[in-house]
């Protein structure tokens, strides 16, 4: 299924994906939800981020292609992303005017759906709600030169998430190609994680509780493409869709 989070009319809803039609649910689709019998054509919403984290992590290093000669890391390393960076299909990447070098990091994010404390590897998958496309938009001379990342990965607009959310595909097999004004910058598979989805889980929940709408951006690949203002940036993941957004 794909659950979405829209507006419509001057309000905001959580709806379900099926053709072109949107049909409207009362919560987001990790909670229990009915149907309100509303419905709305494709076109005629504008798409949200499909969730509201209350946290965000993102896994470094977490492909071979990306570690340029740097060591593997022996343990899952994620860092937090703010949820004031949170973006949404559409919307529009501020590129920040002090900033020499912004990349556009193209990734799978997880987003959780059950309460994740100390879970097992063999159990994490239980606690996933599905999966959608993101960008770890990065500055990356702040990413250099700070002694945190705080700005660098958290920026304002610098973690769009969406169209929707998957909940019924397998995430280990999944082509994932980052574009920049129609041109592939980044192309791999996520069977190419150094830490799979279940370790990352079951490390994460050891140290820091997981709540549902919870997202997890699971690393990039090679090497990330600059973006400037004016850029389209797109992240395509196959079985989930494609994050389009705009650079300013």
């Amino acid at each position: 299924m794909k659950f979405v989070r829209f507006e419509a009319g001057g309000a905001t809803a959580y709806g379900i994906v099926e053709g072109d039609t949107v049909k409207e649910i009362s919560g987001p689709g990790y909670e229990s939800y009915s149907e309100t019998g509303k419905t709305h054509s494709l076109e005629s919403v504008k798409l949200l981020a499909p969730v509201l984290p209350k946290k965000m992590l993102a896994m470094a290093l977490n492909y071979g292609s990306h570690l340029h000669d740097a060591p593997a890391p022996e343990r899952p390393e994620p860092f937090f992303k703010i949820h004031t960076s949170l973006a949404g299909p559409g919307d529009v990447i501020r590129i920040p005017t002090d900033s020499e070098k912004v990349d556009a990091e193209s990734e799978l994010v997880v987003v959780i759906g059950k309460t994740a404390t100390g879970v097992s590897v063999a159990d994490a998958m239980d606690h996933v709600f599905g999966y959608t496309c993101g960008n770890d938009v990065s500055a990356r001379d702040w990413q250099a030169g700070d002694t945190s990342w705080w700005r660098a990965k958290s920026s304002d607009t610098f973690s769009p998430i969406g169209p929707w959310v998957v909940t019924d595909i397998d995430p280990s097999n999944l082509d994932i190609e980052g574009r920049i004004n129609g041109k592939a910058s980044q192309n791999c598979n996520t069977s190419e994680m150094i830490h799979d989805i279940p370790h990352t889980i079951a490390f994460i929940s050891n140290y820091v509780t997981l709540e549902p709408g919870d997202c997890i951006f699971t690393g990039t690949s090679g090497t990330a493409g600059q973006i400037r203002a004016g850029d389209t940036v797109e992240v395509e993941i196959s079985g989930v869709g494609t994050l389009i957004n705009t650079c300013a």
